[in-house]
């Protein structure tokens, strides 16, 4: 990329053009261009004559500069070398070229772009001179003084006309003008210029079928060449022979006008023309077609300035949500640490991660996932500080710099975030739940560690995770051992499907009434060989952070479908029950992959019930019922596990194709249940019953919570005073041995029928 800014391209064209005769202005530019590549040597050839030659001594190469006016090649200079040269036309009217020559390599398309704007110019200012000189002639030849005189003075008139409009743009591009402003302006200083004609700009889309759209016109409307559904035929011709058209409007009466159309490149790559329609023949339009040509390459520049400041913001931006990206979040966070003093305020972070929004995106796609995340920075702005810097990570994580924050308003903005996502979104047309876990981190340190300040507010954000969604925690320094184990347990977990240290459990679900074990669920043990016995509640958000919860998920379908199918040879009413993560129900294959294992197992897809947990069935609703739909046609039974602990609303309970309701363990948490704990289990109860569900309770912990889950009408349950969870060895006496130990026989239970399919 060449390294000249556009205030020296503006500098170098008005001292160019103001060059007091042909030498000075030739000197001038050879040296420019020269300095602006780092070339060894330069010169103008004119006419076939060498002039203004800079760094060769007193050994000009007159014979190969003037055969490199007319094609780039290599120059053999005494005591340098073969350099590499390259000529740029001074324009169609004047025989020649600016020519440089450089040691280190060939000329970059950027730097040719440049290179062919300063022969432009040059080219310019040596007809002016002419002209200027001409002038002075006509005035010594008094008897053609007056009709000369008029002609050199709208000649010298137009000539200050193309240059005042140059500058304008020139300085439009230094001063960063928005690309449009600019592109009016280059389209109607051109159309000025040519006296009012007809003038439009067409810009070359992206891609592979190179669409022409008309950018800017002035005084265009109604012309074929400028109709935004045109064919821009001149245009594209133009654009595909690389050089100025001029043709007739019509070919079959030349007089009725004609088209010049002056391509031009960007960054190397050709990018569009700028059209203008004349009256009258075209050979009286030579000096206007380097006008065009010039204008021309004013677009070029403009447009290649305007890619550079998009690339620059590009690189440091997310472009889907407008926010700073990591590189440059960092970069501000290290000016705020190194900008404070000895004793300071706290600058705080927030990490934060968005929950269930893998199941929205792969559900969804990846333009509504792109859209939420866009919805989700708008809220994250709208609850911090206008001093506060708002900055996606990448992903679904985002992050906040906080600063002169306690720890305390840190906290009370993380709790705004947390409410502010919690609220639904309307993307794609349909309300979309999520959730967020932000982790927080303070440092007072007057010269603080910007990467080790936002690690810490990551791991508080995993801890935040690992105790729920929703939740805001501050960093402490044990979280540091408990981030490494975390990465240790992720790479463990990793290698634990194919060693085969999984192992399953199944604790029986129980009918109420009679005591009698009517299905299993299959719950997941990890045996580590370094670790022992590792809890689900540390493994599996793990794995579904990783995405390794679908492998595990259909291992434990593929195993407890042929277990349970074993054990129905002697208990053909057996049910089995699995728990089933987000990640699985937004799988493609899911339902082939349940339809693959229960005809392996030789299990009647009636006898499965699978289990979703009530917040991945509410992360978006509508997907799910789709989901869900799709399942029960395989024939299987589907039940909310946790419910009461999650978002749902009886308009969407009532729509979801369920079979059987969970009560959440937490309800029945305490040893004697309270009147308020009972009145919550009786509302679930009755919904259930009034919705035509099965109704489990999860947690029974001894005879009184059993009892008064009986009295309320509850049909199922599952818990520790009923039976543990059991490895597959010992189930079978508890299967043969009849009502379960912890449930004593009680008058029948009533039936409830689901009447919706």
């Amino acid at each position: 990329m060449f390294t000249w800014s556009m205030y020296q391209l503006t500098e170098y064209f008005a001292a160019v053009t103001a060059a007091a005769d042909e030498s000075a202005a030739i000197m001038l530019a050879v040296e420019r261009a020269a300095e602006m590549v780092d070339a060894e040597v330069g010169a103008v050839v004119l006419n076939e004559e060498v002039r203004g030659a800079w760094g060769f001594g007193a050994d000009v190469p007159v014979k190969e500069l003037q055969a490199l006016a007319l094609a780039a090649g290599t120059l053999p200079v005494a005591a340098i070398g073969d350099l590499y040269a390259v000529p740029n036309s001074l324009g169609s009217d004047l025989s020649g070229a600016l020519i440089v020559a450089r040691l280190d390599g060939p000329v970059a398309a950027e730097e040719r772009q440049v290179l062919q704007g300063m022969a432009q110019v040059l080219g310019l200012a040596l007809r002016s001179i002419r002209v200027l000189s001409a002038e002075r002639t006509v005035r010594a030849e008094r008897e053609r003084e007056a009709a000369e005189r008029l002609v050199l003075l709208e000649q010298s008139q137009t000539r200050r006309m193309l240059v005042e409009a140059l500058l304008t743009i020139q300085r439009e591009i230094s001063n960063r003008k928005p690309l449009p402003e600019i592109l009016d302006t280059v389209t109607s200083g051109t159309a000025a210029l040519l006296g009012g004609v007809p003038v439009a700009l067409i810009l070359a889309e992206a891609g592979q079928a190179r669409r022409l759209s008309v950018a800017s016109t002035s005084g265009a409307h109604g012309c074929g060449f400028a109709d935004p559904e045109g064919s821009h035929s001149e245009a594209r011709e133009a654009m595909s022979t690389g050089s100025v058209l001029m043709r007739p409007t019509d070919p079959a009466d030349p007089d009725r006008g004609t088209v010049i159309a002056a391509p031009f490149r960007v960054t190397g790559e050709m990018a569009g023309s700028l059209v203008a329609q004349l009256p009258g023949r075209a050979d009286r339009y030579a000096e206007q077609r380097d006008q065009l040509a010039a204008f021309a390459q004013q677009v070029s520049l403009a447009l290649t300035d305007a890619r550079t400041v998009e690339a620059v913001r590009e690189a440091h931006h997310d472009p889907v949500t407008g926010l700073p990206n990591r590189g440059l979040f960092l970069k501000i966070f290290n000016r705020v640490l190194a900008s404070r003093g000895g004793v300071t305020e706290p600058t705080s972070v927030l990490f934060i991660d968005l929950d269930r929004f893998k199941a929205v995106n792969d559900s969804l796609g990846h333009e509504a996932g792109d859209q939420l995340l866009a919805a989700v920075a708008g809220r994250v702005r709208g609850c911090v500080r206008a001093s506060d810097t708002t900055a996606r990570l990448g992903g679904d994580e985002f992050a906040v710099l906080m600063h002169n924050s306690p720890v305390d308003a840190a906290i009370a903005v993380a709790e705004r975030i947390v409410a502010a996502v919690k609220e639904p979104f309307r993307i794609s047309g349909r309300d979309v739940f999520i959730g967020a876990s932000i982790g927080v981190a303070i440092s007072r340190a007057a010269a603080g560690d910007s990467d080790g300040l936002l690690r810490k507010a990551d791991m508080a954000m995993y801890r935040a995770k690992k105790d729920g969604t929703g939740r805001v925690v501050v960093y402490e320094p044990h979280m540091h051992t408990e981030a490494l184990n975390h990465l240790n347990l992720r790479g463990d977990l990793q290698r634990a499907l194919q060693e085969s240290e999984f192992r399953l459990q199944y604790q029986p679900l129980v009918r109420l009434g009679t005591g009698e074990i009517a299905g299993v669920e299959a719950l997941i043990r990890w045996h580590h060989p370094g670790r022992g016995l590792v809890s689900p509640v540390d493994f599996i958000p793990i794995a579904e952070e990783s995405g390794l919860i679908v492998d595990i998920g259909q291992w434990v379908l593929e195993t407890s479908a042929a277990q349970v199918a074993a054990w129905r040879r002697t208990n053909p009413e057996l049910a089995l029950n699995v728990n089933v993560s987000g990640h699985q129900l937004v799988h493609p294959r899911f339902a082939a992959n349940v339809t693959r294992a229960l005809a392996v197992a030789g299990l009647p897809s009636s006898a499965v019930t699978l289990e979703l947990t009530e917040s991945v069935l509410m992360s978006d609703p509508d997907a799910a019922v789709a989901s869900l739909a799709s399942l029960r046609e395989l024939g299987v039974q589907l039940s909310i596990d946790d419910f009461g602990t999650g978002y749902s609303s009886l308009a969407y309970l009532r729509e979801l194709p369920v079979d059987e309701l969970k009560i959440d363990r937490a309800f029945i948490a305490r040893a004697e249940l309270t009147s308020e704990d009972l009145a919550l289990v009786r509302t679930i109860v009755e919904l259930g019953h009034i919705l035509g569900l099965r109704v489990v309770a999860e947690g029974i912990e001894n005879a009184a919570q059993l009892e008064a889950l009986r009295r309320l009408g509850c049909s199922y349950g599952q818990g520790y005073h009923l039976c543990r969870p059991t490895d597959p060895a010992d189930l079978p006496p508890l299967l043969s041995r009849g009502p379960a130990a912890g449930a004593a026989a009680a008058p029948t239970e009533t039936k409830v029928t689901r009447t919706r399919s």
